[in-house]
């Protein structure tokens, strides 16, 4: 005992030390670091590409046609997007992931030779051709590589090894400008983008050597998920959009991100074409700076991003980039004015601001927006704004900024255009904050098990929603929010005081909780639930104060065989015999045995409860010997413990006969038949058996067509069709109806059994007439009136007899079966449309009905149904 806390400290350590690595990108197993530090590589030397290509796209396009015609090259790319993806998409869609990347990164690279080769000679259209050309293929080399990526690494890996991944590309980001810069110093820009080409060709060779590595999965190395797949995403988006208002605030907040961005590239652009005189000096300025904002985004984002959204929330977050990019607009407008010496150094802020928060808090903060969507559903809209919004927003930005080309206001003036729309995404900020808490709360209520991994309690909205929905009256809900804080080490926000829920899963997730965060406070209110109603509740309680208490859980449970409290006895059953070794699980089975051959009812309960949870118990005896119990409770218990072996392994076909005998007891019926239905359809069988059998007592048959449509299935509907030519009894005639019509689902699934079906029309039409004609030999119908198809008495004048009453009501039944017949063979509207009129209606309606039926029933059914 004295070893295990410096064991524990030592696991501690390690576990922290895991997580530190985890954290940086290390959690390596074996044969992934290699191929995850080729991918880095190759992360790296595209990124360190983009940032040099668009360097030389920025300097030569403001030296060769000046920072005033962006807005034309803006609206030229928007336009040709969609088109280029189309094509691309189409030729992508036939090639494999890393067939398609090399190939594409060789042909870029020639693309770079030949641009070298015609930035020679002055003309104007080439530095167009070569922004619009760069715009498109960096996002096109960075979604096939994170494609090819995907492909290399299953979901798990990922988790792990992408942000080791993505970190070459924050250290490329940085480099690219420097490379950028130094190359053009010494060569000249021109000769910058052939060190450009040479960065794609070392790329290329690391894909090539990647794949040899890591061999990906064939099925799936056709490269068009990355193409028309996630257009079609993009176009089931737009529907989304339309119908949530949710992600139509968050596309608003884009088009507002994208438009004042692009209003401020060309400011910026502007004064660096103002403050600078040669095409080298502005390559190396937009070297340096590409080099400055990837340094700020790095460490905005280690340091800052994380703790706004842990302790600020996605509101304030939203509102850093447009406050700080309104905060230098300013200062740009007002540099322009009076100080024109500082325009550059306000330029260079404002950029750096835009450029560093938008990648940094930002682009976090939009992928947390899309949090409380759906996950489907997120993948589409994700696209549809991403491919249209996005895009949309860039054409819009420049048809705002057509006046600045047109010489109608100067560069710096086109802040005011930012400073409104500023204004406007603020006031966009909050609704949006307002729809995200609205859209999570009621995700979180809606939300299973399988979309924790998706919540990231790093934002303190989302966390204070979570702990929020603690004191919800929906179990479920509780327990969902229980597990998200243990997901997030969030397991001290649990109060103790949940210990007191009403509902016993609620309670047992809190325990685990106590447990998680070493609650050693709680100890006193963990103890109580020891005598908790609830078995499961009882062994998690020894369980926590094991871990609490920093003992032994089977150790802990032992002595508690003997305390003779029923509920510790079963609860120590349960953890010794599925948590003890062969020794433990010999007492425990004494112990259980005690239980069963008690005189009391609750230690019999008590064993009943146990065996349910018992993993390696055969109960086949014993849980029969418990269905047949003389205590009610105590069979209740037994049933409930039946369900939950049949769930965990099975069913076993001793249990069949004495559940179905509990039917015949209205207060467990209901928990009878659901432990039935747990043994799905091998058990029709038997269900059949008894209930067509005459010796089975009546009411035991009746309840079987119902227990049988709730197993459901085909086989379900097999059963109870063909029980329909031999039942005899009206009553469980229209049992077995009833069950057809809630299993059938349509009138397609009764077609292999139609002959059936039409043989209990004529049954039911020739009992319906057997009655009739007993009305008649008695004598009374001369005293009768009809209603339709019905038979009554004027009570004033007859008082019908019990005979009597007994043949109308078999007639009445006779044509309530038939309606239910006709149910399974034609559309439902039609069959109660005309029963409504039949039975409802006046004497005009009833005539229409009989009409309707004469022209929609089949020629064998109508020459037995209509003269009913």
């Amino acid at each position: 005992m004295s070893a295990e806390p410096e064991r524990t400290l030592d696991d501690r350590g390690a576990t922290l030390l895991r997580r530190a690595l985890g954290r940086v990108g290390i959690a390596f197993r074996a044969g992934e670091a290699g191929p995850a530090a080729l991918l880095f590589l190759t992360f790296f030397l595209l990124i360190t590409f983009q940032y040099v290509a668009k360097s030389v796209r920025q300097s030569t396009f403001i030296s060769g046609l000046g920072a005033e015609q962006l807005p034309w090259v803006y609206l030229f790319i928007a336009a040709s997007s969609y088109p280029f993806l189309r094509v691309y998409s189409g030729f992508a869609d036939r090639m494999r992931r890393e067939t398609l990347i090399i190939s594409t990164c060789a042909f870029v690279a020639l693309s770079m030779a030949g641009f070298w080769w015609l930035f020679e000679f002055p003309w104007n259209w080439v530095p167009f051709a070569f922004y619009v050309w760069i715009s498109i293929v960096i996002v096109m080399l960075v979604s096939q590589f994170w494609s090819f990526a995907n492909h290399l690494f299953d979901p798990r890996q990922a988790k792990r090894l992408f942000a080791f991944v993505g970190a070459g590309g924050l250290l490329g980001g940085i480099v690219g400008g420097q490379v950028a810069k130094f190359a053009t110093k010494m060569i000249g820009t021109r000769y910058a983008l052939l060190v450009a080409a040479a960065l794609l060709l070392l790329v290329v060779a690391l894909i090539w050597l990647s794949r040899r590595m890591r061999p990906g999965d064939d099925e799936s190395a056709v490269a068009g998920a990355s193409g028309l797949e996630r257009l079609d995403k993009a176009k089931g988006g737009f529907e989304l959009l339309r119908q949530s208002s949710h992600l139509r605030w968050v596309a608003t907040i884009m088009v507002l991100t994208v438009v004042v961005a692009q209003v401020v590239d060309l400011q910026f652009n502007w004064a660096v074409q103002e403050s600078t005189s040669s095409l080298d000096q502005r390559t190396s300025f937009f070297g340096n700076f590409y080099s400055i904002v990837g340094i700020a985004a790095l460490l905005f984002q280690l340091v800052f991003t994380a703790r706004i959204h842990r302790t600020l929330g996605v509101g304030f977050a939203m509102r850093v980039l447009p406050i700080s990019m309104g905060i230098g607009t300013l200062a740009l407008l007002v540099a322009s004015i009076g100080f024109p010496e500082l325009i550059l150094i306000a330029a260079l802020v404002l950029k750096t601001s835009e450029n560093g928060f938008r990648y940094s808090v930002d682009q976090a903060t939009r992928e947390l927006l899309f949090l409380p969507i759906p996950s489907r559903s997120r993948v589409r809209a994700k696209a549809f704004i991403d491919v249209f919004v996005q895009r949309g927003a860039k054409g819009i930005a420049a048809l705002l900024l057509l006046p600045v080309t047109f010489g109608i206001m100067t560069a710096p003036q086109a802040g005011w255009i930012s400073l409104a729309l500023i204004a406007i995404w603020l006031a966009a900020t909050v609704a949006t904050r307002h729809q995200y808490v609205e859209s999570f709360r009621s995700g979180l209520l809606r939300q299973g098990g399988g979309g924790l991994d998706s919540i990231d309690l790093r934002d303190a909205t989302a966390l204070e929603l979570v702990v929020q929905s603690l004191g919800r009256s929906e179990p479920r809900q509780v327990v969902q929010s229980i597990h998200l804080l243990r997901k997030h080490d969030r397991a001290k926000l649990v109060p103790p005081l949940l210990l007191y829920h009403d509902d016993a899963a609620v309670r047992r997730a809190t325990l685990e909780a106590m447990a998680a965060a070493m609650r050693r406070d709680a100890a006193n209110l963990v103890e109580r639930c020891l005598a908790d109603e609830d078995i499961t509740v009882r062994a998690e309680a020894v369980r926590t104060l094991a871990i609490l208490r920093n003992r032994d859980s089977v150790e802990m449970m032992l002595p508690l065989l003997d305390s003779g409290d029923p509920g510790l006895v079963s609860a120590a059953v349960v953890a010794l015999g599925n948590e003890g070794d062969e020794d433990h699980r010999e007492r425990a089975a004494a112990a259980l045995n005690e239980l069963m051959q008690s005189d009391s009812a609750t230690w019999r309960a008590e064993a009943a409860k146990a065996i349910g949870y018992l993993q390696q118990w055969d109960a086949g005896e014993a849980l029969v010997l418990l269905l047949s119990d003389r205590d009610r409770e105590v069979v209740r218990e037994a049933i409930a413990a039946t369900a939950r072996c049949v769930a965990r392994s099975g069913a076993n076909p001793l249990w069949t006969p004495a559940l179905i005998a509990l039917l015949d007891d209205r207060r467990l019926k209901h928990d009878a038949r659901n432990a039935l239905i747990a043994f799905g359809e091998p058990v029709i069988p038997a269900l059949l058996h008894f209930m067509n059998s005459p010796d089975e007592r009546l009411w035991v048959r009746r309840a079987l067509p119902r227990t049988i449509a709730m197993i459901g299935g085909a086989g379900a509907i097999s059963a109870l069709a063909e029980s329909l030519r031999t039942a005899r009894d009206p009553f469980l005639v229209r049992k077995l109806i009833e069950g057809l019509g809630s299993v059938s689902g349509s009138v397609e699934a009764m077609a292999g059994h139609r002959g059936a079906i039409v043989e209990a029309v004529d049954s039911q039409c020739a009992g319906y007439f057997r009655a009739l004609s007993g009305l008649a030999a008695l004598g009374t119908l001369e005293r009768a009136r009809f209603a339709a198809p019905f038979v009554a008495w004027d009570g004033e004048r007859h008082h019908p007899s019990l005979l009597e009453q007994l043949l109308a009501e078999r007639m009445t039944g006779s044509v309530k079966n038939l309606f239910g017949l006709l149910l399974l063979l034609y559309e439902r509207r039609c069959v109660t449309d005309a029963q409504r009129a039949l039975t409802a209606g006046g004497a005009g309606a009833q005539r229409l009905a009989v009409e309707y039926l004469d022209n929609v029933l089949d020629p064998a059914i109508r020459r037995v149904v209509l003269p009913v």
